[in-house]
């Protein structure tokens, strides 16, 4: 290699966002599980790759809700076990990337997070996004696809399993809810689980499409949109209250509390029935 190019390998690698030795933009949790689904969790980590520099914000920051979905790690987790569904969790914050919005969405790069400035995505170029999405977003995407396609050769009609979580208070106003399922198409299925919640604990307040709704533009091109919807699959939304779910005992115990209702619902044949699946987008 000329001196020149060698010069020229070395900045392309200098701007690299992962290091080496640091996590893959993903991992997968129970990858030889059994059963028909797969469970997403695209904001299951508040870790910031060392060259972004904590994105600029103070440590305190990274463990607020801007960050990650809190809870939802370890939700992910116990439902895969108890499911025996293999989990992609994402390795990287939201605040990096968004893995559950299209790429050209304003919100998939975010500057301003619930008031608070996030200075290393300010200003960035076209070049430093388009790094963001080749080495964290896109790989993370690719193998969620590549794992509905293997459900999908074994004769599966596969659901797919969306975990998130939900700050309790978001611009002064209070998230009463729960938990919360949401949905666009798959009204039917969503409602099924609203009801055996509510059959199971009549105590609970459920949200349906609360505190926002699939039906919003940021929606489109979301991981489950991407993955199920368009796909014609059959998709679970779920929302937890973070401050119902940030400890790992607490957050098993709403996650029982989801799969009591949810495992009648996913045995129930009708959901399966007359879909038109569709081969994935590239």
């Amino acid at each position: 290699m000329t001196q020149k190019k060698s010069v020229r390998a070395k900045k392309t690698a200098s701007k690299k966002i992962l290091s080496p030795g640091e996590p893959p933009p993903f991992r997968v949790e129970n990858p030889r599980g059994k059963g028909q689904g797969l469970i997403v969790c695209d904001h299951a980590s508040n870790r910031v790759p060392q060259s972004l520099k904590d994105m600029g914000l103070k440590k305190a920051d990274l463990k607020k809700h801007i960050a990650w979905d809190i809870g939802c790690e370890e939700i992910t987790r116990h439902m895969a076990k108890a499911l025996d569904m293999p989990a992609v969790l994402a390795c990287y914050s939201r605040l990096v990337t968004d893995l559950n919005r299209a790429p050209h969405y304003h919100e998939c790069i975010i500057e301003v997070s619930d008031h608070i400035r996030i200075p290393v995505n300010n200003g960035l170029s076209k070049e430093d996004k388009a790094r963001r999405y080749r080495e964290i977003y896109w790989p993370y995407q690719r193998e969620v696809g590549r794992r509905v396609d293997g459900l999908l050769r074994k004769k599966h009609i596969p659901v797919v399993i969306s975990v998130h979580s939900m700050t309790p208070v978001l611009d002064g106003k209070k998230r009463p809810w729960h938990i919360s399922v949401l949905w666009h198409k798959e009204e039917k299925l969503a409602k099924k689980i609203v009801r055996q919640i509510r059959k199971n604990h009549p105590d609970l307040l459920v949200g349906e499409n609360e505190p926002y709704t699939l039906f919003n533009e940021r929606f489109a091109g979301s991981t489950i949109c991407h993955h199920a919807e368009e796909r014609g699959l059959p998709y679970v939304f779920v929302e937890f209250r973070q401050d119902l779910v940030d400890t790992r005992e607490k957050a098993r115990l709403w996650a029982d509390i989801f799969l009591q209702a949810l495992v009648p619902v996913l045995a129930d044949a009708e959901i399966y029935l007359n879909r038109k699946i569709k081969p994935r987008k590239k």
